[in-house]
């Protein structure tokens, strides 16, 4: 983010990215919090101990000072919010990721429209139900966290690296030097996932930016290592709880909420 100065407590402005400027795209941090709402496309992003992946209708809310860095494939549209570090001792002290609800969607459509100036009262009431609105919200199960012991992480690097590989615990261990007990103990302990969780949240990420590209279901089937397009397809309702095709429709067609007008 390139520095700006606030003329309030929040800067709001609305974003059109074609892809991340080179900026974006390395590890940096602010002093500003900032808040991220996508209204199209798919935005990867991440910091030194997780990944995450929103999608239309999501948002995320990094704290001052933490490191970050996106990654997007395609044309997202997005609200961000600047936040004075002032506003920011009195929010979440942690990176939340979650699914934006409708009024915290009309809230930022709200102050990110420069037609129709806010006074600085009604201006900060705004900021402050959506601080609120976005406390309550649950978060969510798109963050991929990472591990930190050496031998965890060489098996989780190489499943980013190549999502097709099938292989149990058991390989795995013996790959890295540890047992299977030892790699199932330590995804429980340093990601809260068993390991079936933390390869499903990876195959999501990758499907889902398959899907805002375009691709087949066979096309799917074979950069995630599934047998057939129609094997995808049933993993993907299941783990998604939505089918293939109405999300391919979704997020190439359309916003999830209604921003222009």
């Amino acid at each position: 983010m390139k520095s700006a100065t606030l003329d309030y407590d929040a800067l709001v402005i609305e974003r059109v990215l074609e892809h991340i400027a080179v900026e974006e795209n390395v590890p940096h941090c602010h002093p500003l919090g900032q808040f991220v709402l996508v209204k199209r496309g798919v935005l990867h992003g991440h910091t030194p101990d997780q990944h995450w992946l929103m999608k239309p209708g999501m948002a995320v809310w990094i704290p001052p000072d933490t490191m970050h860095w996106g990654q997007a494939y395609n044309r997202v549209d997005l609200t961000v919010l600047y936040i004075a570090p002032a506003l920011c001792h009195s929010f979440t002290s942690h990176l939340k990721l979650f699914d934006a609800s409708f009024l915290i969607s009309a809230l930022c459509e709200r102050l990110a429209d420069r037609s129709m100036p806010l006074s600085e009262k009604r201006r900060n009431s705004m900021l402050q139900m959506l601080f609120e609105e976005i406390e309550e919200k649950p978060d969510s199960n798109l963050t991929l966290p990472l591990p930190q012991d050496a031998r965890l992480k060489k098996v989780t690097d190489s499943l980013i690296a190549d999502p097709t590989q099938r292989l149990g615990l058991a390989e795995w261990g013996k790959r890295v030097g540890a047992t299977e007990r030892t790699l199932a103990r330590l995804f429980r302990k340093e990601t809260g996932l068993r390991y079936t969780e933390w390869c499903n949240r990876l195959l999501l990420a990758v499907a889902w930016q398959g899907l805002a590209n375009g691709a087949s279901n066979d096309r799917l089937s074979l950069m995630l290592g599934f047998s057939s397009g129609d094997s995808f397809g049933h993993w993907f309702r299941r783990v998604a709880n939505t089918c293939p095709g109405k999300v391919r429709k979704q997020l190439q067609s359309h916003f999830l909420y209604k921003s222009d007008k």
